[in-house]
């Protein structure tokens, strides 16, 4: 049981065996993080990301998105994991905190291209990385997880890359679980970002898809890993938690991982969703000069108010601690009218920042009791009027939201025609007979 008939069933799945749902969910989450990683492409951290790799003389025939030529494997993954959570626009797994996507798509697709695999298995890799990682993270982000630093989805990253990558290499059941029992050596990640507004979410991503890669191709070696790297006395289990973890979920057939994902509308922490969706809603149903803001409450969950970064008045100091924000999100709105990759740009503006600490983020009982990812945000004017949202969950984009920026995002790099192209390719992914048609439409025309 476990792991090892975890590993069993991933190798055995096949793209029959997949729910049309499934399918679906994971065409749309490969089409968002395509696109949702194009606003990273020009960032300073994916061009460092590149140079590193143009240094040690790389050469295959897998795309770096938005980038012009091609690379090897390894680098490509390792480029493009950097640009999908540089501005927050992935998807979330809310029961491990965690962004498979970033992860696991990037990785599928490199080596994918290189073993020119078709799109039924592309999505059979990305449903096995999204499934390991999903259920490994169940076991191991136990509440209140990130309070030492500790940033889950870092930490699980390597599992997921581990997944994707064995089920496109066609390791069998042995080799797949020393993949991922080799990937444990690899997990990690801490969160002081979230303070300074550096970019190491970015780089945990690009470590966790390198790391994932090189414990599968490993694997493929014959290398072994522990196979209590999970559970045993000093595996990872009792090494970040201090006691005994529960993994059950190993063993749970009751649904595909990637069914339990919801893709971001903005551009945000997971945990400041639902307080820019009220504030959102404040904004568009009411007309509020941030002069006569007196004071704002976003009351949340123990989690909401807790997470690394969640609560900060600034003055923010990069885009990252921007998103991770309570106090961003409801500022950005209230001076700006939106939330939006536009005003993550502006994290240093004046309005922006003299605002935020007007904004006081508590613990809502009702939120806390229900267990729900919810906020209640309330304005309250110098005139004594108040306004009040309560949001009892996070709205997901939807495949039109996604389709719309697509457009948006992709303007910079290509035409309409090509943007036209790439979303024909992405509907129509599981009759693509090898997943280099849709990738080439990657290298930017403009």
């Amino acid at each position: 049981m476990g792991l090892s008939e975890l590993s069993k069933r991933m190798v055995a799945l096949k793209y029959q065996d997949l729910p049309p749902e499934t399918i679906e969910k994971a065409r749309v989450a490969i089409l968002n993080y395509l696109s949702g990683s194009l606003p990273g492409a020009d960032s300073d951290l994916a061009f460092a990301e590149e140079s590193i790799w143009k240094a040690q003389n790389c050469s295959g025939n897998a795309v770096v998105i938005g980038h012009r030529g091609s690379t090897s494997p390894l680098a490509a993954a390792a480029i493009n994991g950097v640009m999908g959570q540089v501005f927050l626009q992935e998807d979330c797994h809310e029961h491990t905190i965690s962004h498979q996507g970033v992860i696991v798509i990037p990785t599928a697709l490199a080596l994918g291209q290189e073993r020119h695999v078709s799109g039924e298995q592309l999505i059979e890799a990305v449903v096995c990385g999204y499934e390991v990682q999903g259920r490994i993270g169940k076991g191991l982000i136990r509440d209140g997880f990130p309070k030492n630093g500790l940033r889950p989805a870092s930490i699980l990253a390597p599992f997921g890359a581990a997944a994707a990558a064995a089920k496109i290499l066609g390791l069998n059941a042995e080799q797949f679980q020393n993949a991922i029992t080799i990937a444990a050596n690899a997990a990690g990640g801490v969160m002081e970002f979230s303070i300074t507004g550096t970019p190491e979410i970015c780089i945990q991503n690009s470590n966790g898809v390198k790391n994932g890669i090189i414990a599968a191709l490993l694997a493929e070696q014959g290398i072994q890993g522990a196979p209590t790297a999970l559970e045993g006395r000093f595996g990872i289990g009792l090494a970040f938690n201090n006691v005994v973890c529960d993994w059950r979920a190993l063993d749970e057939t009751d649904l595909f991982e990637i069914d339990d994902t919801f893709i971001k509308i903005y551009p945000g922490c997971g945990h400041v969703l639902p307080t820019a969706q009220g504030i959102i809603d404040i904004v568009k149903n009411n007309q509020i000069d941030p002069d006569d803001v007196e004071k704002v409450i976003v009351g949340v969950s123990v989690n909401g108010a807790t997470f690394p970064g969640v609560d900060n008045p600034g003055p923010f100091k990069g885009t990252i601690s921007a998103m991770m924000s309570h106090q961003f999100m409801v500022s950005s709105a209230l001076t700006k009218g939106e939330v939006s990759i536009a005003t993550i740009r502006q994290f240093a503006d004046g309005a922006i920042n003299a605002l935020a600490p007007k904004v006081q983020v508590t613990v809502d009982e009702e939120i806390e009791g229900r267990k729900i990812v919810g906020a209640r945000v309330t304005v309250y004017l110098k005139d004594g009027r108040t306004f009040t949202s309560f949001q009892d969950d996070t709205i997901p984009q939807t495949e039109a939201g996604v389709i719309a920026r697509t457009y948006i995002f992709g303007e910079p790099f290509f035409t309409e025609a090509r943007i036209d192209q790439i979303l024909a390719k992405v509907k129509t992914l599981p009759q693509l007979a090898d997943i280099n048609e849709l990738m080439a439409l990657f290298v930017p025309e403009k």
